[in-house]
């Protein structure tokens, strides 16, 4: 295989990843009782409902 295309095929999995957690957390809350950071707009845009 070409080092190069491993390569590609890495990064693809990465990013998948990322935006498969990133929709996760987008419907969860945090699980410290005291912090909650304040959401990013363009996460916000991933729920799956709203409240």
């Amino acid at each position: 295989m070409n080092s190069k295309k491993v390569k590609n095929q890495a990064v693809k999995v990465l990013a998948n990843v990322s935006l498969k957690l990133g929709k996760i957390s987008a419907d969860s809350a945090c699980c410290y009782i005291f912090h909650q950071p304040k959401m990013p707009e363009a996460l916000k845009k991933m729920k799956t409902f709203s409240k």
